[in-house]
């Protein structure tokens, strides 16, 4: 355990100091020198309670609409996985049943915890073999949206539905009406089974309620390429999305009223950067990856980009009655890969869905809400990241590729500014296990509004990124593209802490 060496009063005065904070505490100076606190130091009368989660990972049979269908592989038998939800503070402890026949584990994206809960094989854990359990034990300490998911050979695993939500709810009561969490995947249709027996069949006006509102016409009959293996890197094969586990006309819909605040928290846990489309309202982007905007303002006639692994969560006040359709928009495959989450109001049932087209304006978070200190008063390490492009399509980080990947050593309590400058023609999603950065400058300009605090940055092709973080949880974590096939593909680099003894663990991650 990282903290056996720290005395109990210092332990305790820090948790004091974290229960105090206030939900964007991640954002202020106190961030950078904090610590994060294992489940075994934390005192229980300090921590809110215990949350406890059984988490069984088996295959089943799954239908996305009347008409598509395939084995998955899933957690408690539902597409997405249990909805874990907490309060800021508790002890939160999984079980993972593995009713596999293959080994899996564990990783809670995003949420900061002990290097040995994060479910990485071969690197914090043995993977959980077929038959066996795995208790992951941590405190919820950063409030915000998080999801957790297989890190074992995770192309082919979460790409078979082995994700779910995980949702830290803020002290307080939360000052929404509704908070719902939309999880965006996407798959081949010509990899499921097709079903024609009459009963997926809907006229332009849909099955008029919330369960099932109209999104006709957004599913491509005409499928490109080969039958190619899902988990390929052959992307023209995607051809439908999926919310919350479901396709067009099955997508579930959020029931509305008129005066309402609505929380909408999205989660892209597939392969391709959406763009989300919000019509017939402003709305705020209040969140990043979970940690809050400070002082954001209204949106109108803008959409937003979501990566995969990345976080949006958005505020909406419900103030114009009818039956909308948020569009959500892959933009490498926009005629294929498109479908609406249904927002729709009390009396508006059974009106046709209003699918606006989505906005030509994109948001911008380098000059987004209001600047503000993020206390960062020195830089202790520099480091470079710098991707390429082999002749084989695979990836390099600094000309390393795994298995023999980058291995970044740090010291704790430094400061370390990473510049990330993408040399390939593939977007790249970067995801930092067991830390949040602030991102502080693109393309060679400093961000002029909100602190900008995430664990997972999207590099596109030709743009560099300077990030900061403080090295405050030590351990072996990784760092790497969190499209899955490219981490596959050589694009994983560790983050190593000097000093940090490590156990030796069998097996690997792909």
């Amino acid at each position: 355990m990282i903290f056996k060496n720290r005395s109990r009063l210092s332990v305790l005065v820090l948790v004091f100091i974290s229960l105090a904070a206030s939900s964007y505490a991640f954002a202020l100076s106190a961030d950078l020198t904090r610590d994060y606190f294992s489940a075994e130091d934390m005192p229980d009368k300090l921590h809110k309670g215990t949350k406890q989660f059984t988490i069984e990972a088996s295959q089943m049979p799954w239908h996305y609409n009347d008409n598509l269908s395939e084995d998955i592989w899933a957690y408690n038998n539902t597409l997405p996985g249990q909805e874990l939800r907490v309060r800021k503070g508790d002890r939160v402890q999984v079980t993972l049943v593995n009713d596999l026949d293959v080994p899996t584990t564990l990783h809670f994206h995003g949420m900061p915890l002990e290097n040995d809960m994060d479910g990485v094989p071969g690197l914090t854990q043995d993977p959980v073999m077929p038959g066996e359990t795995f208790v992951y034990d941590f405190i919820a300490e950063a409030s915000g949206t998080y999801w957790y998911h297989s890190h074992q050979d995770g192309a082919e695993q979460v790409g078979k539905g082995l994700y779910g939500a995980l949702i830290v709810e803020e002290f307080l009561k939360s000052k929404h009406d509704i908070d719902y969490t939309v999880m965006i995947a996407e798959k081949n249709s010509m990899n499921l089974n097709e079903h024609h027996d009459g009963h997926g069949e809907h006229d332009d006006h849909g099955d008029m309620n919330v369960e099932g509102h109209d999104t006709h016409g957004m599913m491509d009959e005409d499928h490109h390429g080969d039958s190619s293996d899902d988990h390929h890197m052959d992307h023209d094969m995607y051809d439908t999305l999926i919310l919350n586990g479901k396709a067009a006309p099955d997508i579930k819909g959020v029931k509305v009223k008129e005066g309402d605040s609505v929380r909408l928290r999205f989660v892209n846990t597939g392969m391709f950067t959406q763009t989300v489309s919000i019509p017939g309202h402003s709305y705020k982007i209040t969140h990043y990856d979970g940690q809050a905007v400070h002082k954001p303002t209204e949106l109108e006639d803008v959409s937003f980009r979501i990566a995969p692994a990345e976080r949006y969560d958005i505020e909406i006040e419900m103030s114009n009655p009818g039956a909308w359709g948020i569009q959500v928009k892959a933009e490498k495959m926009p005629e294929e890969l498109v479908t609406y989450l249904p927002i729709v109001y009390e009396g508006s049932d059974l009106l046709p869905l209003n699918k606006a087209e989505a906005s030509p304006h994109i948001f911008d978070f380098t000059s987004y809400g209001k600047a503000k200190n993020k206390g960062i008063k020195k830089i202790d390490q520099s480091l470079d990241m710098t991707f390429n492009e082999k002749d084989d399509g695979t990836f390099t980080i600094n000309g390393k590729q795994a298995p023999h990947q980058e291995k970044y050593v740090v010291n704790e309590g430094d400061n370390v500014k990473v510049t990330i400058d993408n040399q390939t023609a593939k977007e790249h999603p970067m995801h930092l296990h067991g830390h949040f950065f602030y991102v502080v400058s693109k393309n060679g300009q400093s961000l002029s509004g909100s602190p900008v605090l995430k664990d997972t940055l999207n590099v596109a092709p030709g743009d560099t990124y300077e990030i900061v973080f403080q090295a405050n949880n030590p351990g072996q974590w990784q760092f790497h593209c969190h499209e899955l096939h490219h981490s596959a593909q050589g694009m994983v680099s560790g983050l190593h802490y000097q000093g940090f003894e490590a156990d030796t663990y069998d097996g690997h991650d792909h």
